[in-house]
């Protein structure tokens, strides 16, 4: 790997000599370069001249601390313009959890983290909603996964109800919930009455790769609303195969188009997705490709099409894509229910008509998934558009993962902001930056990946 050596030190200040001499005084023909006002563009090849068709907050969390998640979600709640416009006081809500496969040695990489759970079900009290009106719904694998990691401590402290999808109660039975004209799969599914009873239903997905349907959201997560022994095949009845294969065809075609029938049956109103602690290369653990991640993200979106497409862009997916790779790479492609469900109205998977809002603006936002050439060398690119005025899109190549730096200085060294720390997936990516109330002049962004370090300048013209 190159290793193309700057003069910038650790600290947050560092010599003016070293720093001068490194990046130089003089801009060149930069600064009579013409003046170009970037849009407030948080996501690859957005419009600015484009109409938005749905909000999406994102917002970097680095931690599960109890008050800190609270924050947290609450500032992606304040982002999206509030809960109230889809959560009144007296309204029946479900909280639809993330628990697959049982115990597990990673629960937290695989699980909706029990305190982002408690974080929404506060935030939706705090907004008028009883507590004997809060449920806690999951199709449970196993007791002991609810009970012994959290969850039930939770739903205590909430003073919300457990409902297992698997079962009845509680009521006397189960009810049929029709997907409506043009399903795919089934045209109905087998559903415990809670889910047509509650005025509201957010989906809390862990944020993940998929084994066969390529990414994991709020809308894959409604899998686990049905009951399982209503939805296995005689030669697999260890899990939901018949959402898989229910004719013996191809699960990447069946299964993404069963996720597209169970959204019609039953709508999600908000989407939160947990990727503080996540995974990529599958779902679980038994998967082979399997490998825990921490992005320290978390993402709320009253749109859960466009909420699944940014978290899937964020991976390195493209959402606007008909198919998506699968995570071992012999098992080619699944058809990509994203898409599906764009093309069927339910919500817009297109990045250039989501708005990303939020603290996390600043953030990475997507491994551009356009681009599929894997690069050779880190590299860093000029950002565009350069001068700027407020906001402007840095670029850089990463050919494999590692830990990342990206800060940006001033002309005297003085740090001004660090906008990326942490573990970084290979691809390309880009990330906003906005200067908002900084005096205009020339600013150093500076890339730092392993022993490779990159600085290059840019023009603030307000």
């Amino acid at each position: 790997m190159k290793d193309k050596k700057s003069e910038v030190e650790s600290g947050s200040t560092f010599s003016r000599r070293k720093f001068l001499t490194t990046i130089g005084l003089t801009t060149g023909g930069l600064l009579a370069a013409p003046y170009l006002k970037s849009a407030n563009i948080l996501a690859y090849n957005h419009n600015k001249n484009g109409s938005y068709l749905a909000q999406v907050g994102i917002t970097q969390a680095t931690n599960y601390e109890r008050a800190y998640v609270k924050s947290k979600v609450q500032h992606l709640f304040n982002s999206i313009g509030g809960i109230s416009d889809i959560i009144k006081p007296g309204n029946k809500v479900a909280i639809k959890i993330n628990l697959v496969g049982g115990s597990s040695s990673v629960p937290y990489n695989m699980w909706t983290h029990p305190e982002v759970v408690r974080a929404v079900g506060e935030l939706v009290i705090d907004g008028g909603v009883s507590p004997n009106n809060l449920y806690i719904v999951e199709a449970l694998w196993s007791d002991s996964s609810y009970n012994d990691f959290g969850y039930l401590d939770v739903q205590k402290s909430l003073g919300a109800k457990l409902v297992d999808l698997n079962k009845t109660a509680p009521y006397g039975n189960f009810i049929e919930k029709e997907v409506g004209p043009g399903s795919f799969n089934f045209s109905s599914f087998t559903m415990n009455q809670i889910l047509s009873e509650v005025d509201v239903y957010i989906s809390i997905p862990k944020m993940k790769q998929h084994y066969q349907a390529g990414f994991s959201g709020s809308l894959k997560n409604q899998v686990g609303t049905v009951p399982k022994q209503f939805y296995t095949i005689p030669a697999n009845t260890s899990n939901r195969a018949a959402l898989h294969n229910r004719t013996g065809g191809p699960s990447q075609s069946h299964l993404p188009r069963s996720v597209c029938d169970l959204n019609r049956a039953r709508p999600v109103n908000l989407a939160v997705i947990d990727g503080i602690m996540n995974a990529r290369g599958g779902e679980g653990t038994w998967n082979s490709t399997f490998r825990t991640s921490e992005d320290h993200v978390l993402l709320a979106g009253k749109n859960p099409v466009a909420a699944d497409s940014v978290a899937a862009h964020f991976m390195g997916l493209n959402p606007e894509a008909e198919k998506l790779p699968l995570p071992n790479p012999d098992d080619g492609e699944c058809d990509n229910y994203l898409y599906l469900l764009n093309q069927l109205g339910k919500g817009t998977n297109k990045m250039s008509e989501i708005e990303v809002v939020g603290d996390g603006a600043g953030l990475i936002t997507s491994v551009n998934p356009f681009k599929v050439d894997v690069p050779t060398e880190i590299k860093l690119l000029q950002n565009f558009p350069n001068p700027f005025n407020p906001s402007t899109i840095i670029t850089f190549y990463l050919p494999q993962s590692g830990h990342v730096i990206v800060k940006i200085y001033d002309m005297t060294g003085r740090e001004v902001e660090t906008l990326v720390q942490g573990e970084v997936p290979a691809g390309q990516h880009e990330f906003h930056w906005n200067a908002g109330p900084l005096a205009s002049g020339v600013y150093i962004y500076q890339l730092r990946a392993g022993n490779y370090t990159e600085s290059k300048k840019m023009i603030y013209q307000k």
